[in-house]
C-alpha cells in the first residue's frame, strides 16, 4: 500500500510558495539574463519579463483548488498525486509561457519545440527544485494525525487496532465499546474495542469531537447534510450545536 502524504489545504501558504518561486523566476530572467534576455537592456528586462513570474503564480493558484477537492475527495495525499499536481502545473505553464513569449510584447521567434527544449526546460528544472522544496516545507507545516502506523489500544491486551492514520475515519461510542470506522482497501470497515472514547481522543488529540458519542478524522469530511448532520468518507455521523463551532474552524479551514 501506498503511504500517504501530508497535505497543507491553506490557500495562504500555497500562495506564498507560489509568489517565492515567482520571484525567484523573476530575479533569475532580469539579473542573470538567461538565453536572448542578455541583449536587452536592464530597464526592457524589468518592463517584460517579470510577467513570466505573474503567469508562474496564477498557473500554480490555478491548480490549488483542484489539488484540495482531489484530497477532500479521495482523503488523502500520495506521491503519484504529488508528481501529477507538479506535472500538470509545468504543462500549464508551459503555455502561459509560450503564448506570451509570441505576444506583440515579446514577440519571439522560436517555433514551439525550441522554446520548449532550449527554453523554457532548462529554466524549469532548476525551479523544479525549490518548487518541491517549498512544497516539502509547507507540508510538513500541516497540522493533522501523525504518519506512519496508527495503533489505537483498547482496556484488554488483545484490543488493538494498527491502521494507516488517514484511514481512520471516526470512532463512535458502543455502551462500554467504541466503534473505530476505518478505510481497508478503499472499503469501510468497522471494528469494536473496550475503552471509552476519552482515552481514544487521548491516544488520537487530532481527532474532533462533533457530539458527546462521535469523533471525526477532519481530513475525511465532505459536506454538511442538513445542518445537523456531516457526510464523510463512504459514512454520515451526527453533529451536536455544541460542536458546530468547532468543526467549522477545523475542517471548512482554508
Amino acid at each position: 500500500m501506498m503511504s500517504p502524504l501530508q497535505l497543507n489545504t491553506s490557500y495562504k501558504y500555497h500562495a506564498l510558495v507560489a509568489f517565492g518561486i515567482s520571484l525567484w523566476l523573476v530575479i533569475f530572467l532580469v539579473v542573470i539574463a538567461p538565453f536572448d534576455a542578455a541583449d536587452l537592456s536592464f530597464r526592457i528586462r524589468l518592463q517584460i519579463l517579470p510577467f513570466y513570474g505573474v503567469i508562474s503564480f496564477l498557473c500554480y493558484m490555478l491548480l490549488v483548488p483542484l489539488q484540495n477537492w482531489i484530497f477532500k475527495k479521495k482523503g488523502k495525499w500520495t506521491i503519484v498525486l504529488e508528481i501529477l499536481f507538479v506535472v500538470l502545473y509545468n504543462l500549464i505553464a508551459l503555455f502561459g509561457c509560450f503564448a506570451y513569449y509570441q505576444s506583440d510584447v515579446i514577440n519571439g521567434d522560436y517555433p514551439f519545440e525550441k522554446f520548449t527544449f532550449e527554453v523554457y526546460y532548462p529554466i524549469f528544472f532548476i525551479l523544479l527544485s525549490i518548487l518541491i522544496f517549498a512544497r516539502w516545507f509547507l507540508n510538513r507545516k500541516v497540522r493533522g494525525l501523525p504518519t506512519g502506523q496508527l495503533i489505537i489500544k483498547g482496556d484488554n491486551k488483545l484490543d488493538v487496532l494498527k491502521i494507516c492514520p488517514t484511514d481512520l475515519v471516526c470512532v463512535s461510542s458502543a455502551d462500554n465499546y467504541v466503534e473505530v470506522c476505518f478505510l481497508k482497501e478503499n472499503r469501510a470497515q468497522r471494528k469494536l474495542l473496550r475503552t471509552t472514547l476519552k482515552n481514544v481522543q487521548a491516544q488520537v488529540p487530532d481527532l474532533v469531537r462533533v457530539h458527546r458519542s462521535h469523533l471525526i478524522n477532519p481530513i475525511h469530511f465532505k459536506e454538511w447534510k442538513g445542518t445537523n448532520t456531516i457526510a464523510l468518507t463512504q459514512m454520515e455521523v451526527p453533529v451536536s450545536k455544541n460542536y458546530k463551532e468547532a468543526i467549522l474552524d477545523v475542517v471548512l479551514r482554508p
